[in-house]
């Protein structure tokens, strides 16, 4: 139907089989789902991908669009129905879907330049906000990375290898390892300095020693 006002829609649970029946004034494209309690639980429980819509029928006036909803929900009974999440057979009320328009999208809080990054689009098809805009959000995500559990327990990287005696120019060619294997145990005593030509010599033998958690080289 190319002119309407509204329409008169069924969604089927396709996990339990259960039907609503519901009415909307608007389009079919709107993004509009449908109310009722027990039908969006479940519709946030399954997810709309696992949902089918039927429309029952277009309707051209507004003004009856109440009346058609009532003669669906009185000829399936829905009240009394257990395939049906419907609670009565009367129209509960028709709501026009307000659409999000650019007005609603706020400012970043953080640099009160951009336009805030987009969060989520709900079921109803209204698009939901962050606080900051994207740049701002990447750059609070620039956290420094964990600290490891070796440099926890107190213990510093020598500049020499424990094995080889080789002093290192950078620290990112010396590697920290525990002893017994065990990552959790950062005593002094588990913990030696190996240069990267002593890591080779390491894998190839039998000894249990694990390197401990990368740190990054400031």
């Amino acid at each position: 139907m190319d002119e309407y006002s509204g329409f008169i829609y069924e969604w089927t649970n396709k996990f339990n089989k259960k039907k609503y029946v519901g009415a909307h004034t608007g389009t079919i494209d709107d993004g509009y789902t449908g109310g009722g309690s027990e039908f969006r639980r479940d519709l946030k429980k399954y997810g709309l991908i696992n949902f089918e819509r039927k429309i029952l029928e277009y309707v051209a006036d507004e003004q009856t669009i109440k009346d058609r909803e009532n003669y669906y929900l009185d000829l399936v009974d829905a009240a009394d129905n257990i395939n049906y999440y419907n609670k009565t057979n009367k129209s509960s009320g028709l709501r026009k879907r307000k659409l999000p328009i650019q007005s609603d999208r706020k400012m970043c809080s953080a640099c009160n330049q951009r336009m805030c990054a987009v969060n989520y689009t709900d079921t109803y098809g209204i698009i939901h906000y962050r606080s900051k805009c994207e740049n701002c959000i990447k750059r609070s995500r620039r956290q420094k990375p964990p600290e490891a559990r070796w440099t926890k327990s107190g213990y510093k990287k020598k500049p020499t290898c424990d094995r080889c005696g080789f002093r290192a120019k950078y620290s990112a060619q010396l590697i920290v390892y525990h002893v017994d294997g065990n990552m959790n145990n950062s005593t002094v005593r588990n913990l030696k300095t190996v240069c990267q030509n002593c890591v080779v010599e390491v894998a190839k033998s039998n000894l249990a020693w694990k390197p401990g958690d990368l740190t990054p080289d400031l």
